[in-house]
């Protein structure tokens, strides 16, 4: 069932955040809707499943066959049955207390569909047994099928994807892609992966502050993409290949209330002249593509940097560290026998899937969990035989970078007073704190004047709150920083920044970096050395630029691949 849009229109309290858009979604075809946070492309998504706030007003069309989307109040046999959406995260989609049966079942009755559960979880490739499975029993790739077996219950005309792949490891990314790709149902999917979607969809559209830069056939979008903003996307996105540099586009997109007029990228595009600024691009028919640009050069943009000096001391050495612990009725060894060493002024990139040890690893460095065996050395010093006090004063040399910038920072608090709190914490003499806590905030990147310092977190942009993590955890001026993911839940062109930032710390702090991602890509784009875990083993590790070019374990070429053509 084809989906229209016509001159679609979001506003939130007089500010426009979906400018005028003008989209087809024809029956079966697998639309991409791309662009960074805040570029209106979930609020656009929203607004075709009627879960706008009170406070949204919506103009124009968007209808699904002969039904009207736009602004419709009644909702009761149109949402699950016409058109369905898989979540983002799909544990926060799913009741935690109740079976996997048991909620499809509830689904299935909610909305009439006659499919069988069991039939349904086989539909994206589960097993029926999994049906007396509770949701954490599964992995995040097995919950996100769970979620597409849930919005299938309906047999909706039309399904909407939202961000359906973020924080999966890049094998199951493209497992799940290709399942919803070849389920033959009308879909738009919407997200910041531009590079990931595009083997998957048949047409790409590209959003930027509200409105359309380019819509395309997915098959010529690499090689005949014209929109800056397209190029930028592109550029940002890491590609396990040493030989492909790895761009940034400089700056952040526009708030809402600070949209500026003409084109709305020109602040931010390498070909902007006074002409961008003062007049509108419209969105242009240019053979099977639309543009809406007044320029058909390619733009240039900068590079994240790579390290150009050896490493120092050791930082870090990990040695034999295992960890066993009891799961129901089975003993599940997480880390057998890992060895890894970071030294200063080195980035190092732990990769793997998930439930690989990443994290569990991590946590033992970090000192919040004591392995079942094996040792942990910091500058020297065992940390692994530490307890109480003795371990809390290692830990002071260890920084650490949380997952999401946002349950990561206390929304009550301000930016000053969030990079101070470490300190204060660490006993540094009061009279210290102010000159390093603005020291900490200018080495993340951040500005240090007052206004900025006064802000809270819900003032502050994705990547601005990920850097106010990275503050915090140089406050106290520590040996190892660890980041955790530390850029899974950001947008692409923002992860191309916190990348540059630390290697700039990594170099002018002689900082040791444990970068634990399942993005092969942006380990080779950004580290020196990686260390492949799989099942709790380090299988391969070795210099970036070597692993990438040719990889000695198959699972690692496996995740090579995965990145190259996900």
């Amino acid at each position: 069932m084809t989906l229209s849009l016509r001159d679609l229109t979001i506003a939130y309290g007089g500010l426009t955040a979906v400018d005028r858009i003008t989209l087809d979604v024809a029956e079966g075809e697998v639309v991409a809707l791309v662009g960074e946070s805040g570029c209106g492309k979930t609020s656009l998504a929203r607004a075709l499943l009627g879960l706008l706030p009170a406070t949204a007003t919506v103009t124009g069309s968007a209808r699904l066959g002969e039904d009207e989307l736009a602004g419709r109040t009644d909702w009761k046999n149109v949402r699950g049955r016409q058109v369905a959406i898989v979540p983002q995260g799909a544990m926060s989609g799913l009741s935690p207390v109740h079976r996997i049966g048991g909620q499809i079942t509830e689904m299935l009755t909610l909305h009439g569909g006659g499919a069988d559960p069991g039939e349904l979880l086989e539909r994206v490739g589960l097993q029926s047994a999994m049906l007396r499975c509770y949701p954490h029993e599964l992995s995040g790739g097995q919950r996100q099928r769970v979620a597409i077996a849930l919005a299938l219950a309906g047999e909706p005309r039309l399904l909407i994807a939202d961000e359906p792949t973020t924080g999966l490891d890049v094998l199951t990314q493209r497992q799940v892609l290709g399942l919803l790709a070849g389920l033959g149902t009308t879909m738009l999917v919407v997200s910041h992966d531009l590079a990931g979607l595009m083997p998957y969809a048949d047409r790409v559209a590209v959003m930027y502050a509200g409105r359309l830069a380019e819509v395309r056939p997915a098959r010529t979008l690499t090689a005949e993409h014209t929109h800056p903003y397209t190029a930028g996307l592109l550029t940002a996105t890491p590609v396990a290949d040493r030989q492909v540099p790895w761009g940034s586009i400089p700056g952040s997109a526009p708030a809402l209330e600070l949209l500026p007029d003409g084109c709305r990228f020109a602040p931010r595009c390498p070909l902007a002249t006074s002409m961008c600024s003062a007049e509108e691009p419209l969105l242009r028919t240019h053979g099977t593509a639309q543009v809406a640009c007044h320029h058909r050069a390619k733009p240039t943009y900068p590079v994240v940097p790579r390290s150009v000096h050896s490493p120092g001391t050791p930082v870090v050495r990990v040695t034999g560290v295992q960890h066993r612990y009891r799961a129901r009725s089975r003993t599940v060894d997480a880390l057998r026998g890992v060895d890894l060493d970071i030294h200063a002024g080195e980035i190092v990139g732990l990769v793997g899937e998930s439930g690989s040890g990443k994290s569990t690893l991590a946590r033992v460095i970090l000192g919040l969990l004591r392995p079942s065996g094996g040792r942990v050395e910091i500058a020297g010093e065992e940390l692994t035989a530490r307890r109480g006090r003795a371990l809390r004063r290692l830990q002071q040399q260890i920084g650490f970078v949380h997952q999401d910038p946002y349950d990561a920072l206390h929304p009550g608090m301000r930016v000053a007073a969030l990079v101070t709190e470490p300190l204060t914490t660490t006993g540094t003499p009061r009279d210290q704190r102010a000159d390093r806590m603005r020291a900490a905030v200018g080495a993340a990147g951040l500005p240090t004047t007052d206004e900025f310092l006064r802000r809270f977190p819900g003032q502050l942009s994705g990547g601005q709150r990920q850097r106010v993590s990275i503050a915090r955890a140089l406050a106290a001026d520590p040996l190892l920083l660890v980041a955790d993911e530390a850029t899974s839940m950001l947008d692409v062109s923002t992860r191309a920044g916190i990348a540059t930032t630390l290697r700039a710390l990594a170099t002018d702090r002689a900082l040791a970096v444990l970068f634990v991602t399942h993005d092969l890509g942006e380990a080779v784009q950004s580290c020196d050395r990686i260390v492949v875990l799989r099942d709790g083993t380090v299988v391969e590790q070795g210099l970036s630029a070597d692993l990438a070019d040719a990889p000695a374990h198959v699972y690692t070429a496996q995740l090579i691949d995965a990145a190259r053509t996900a």
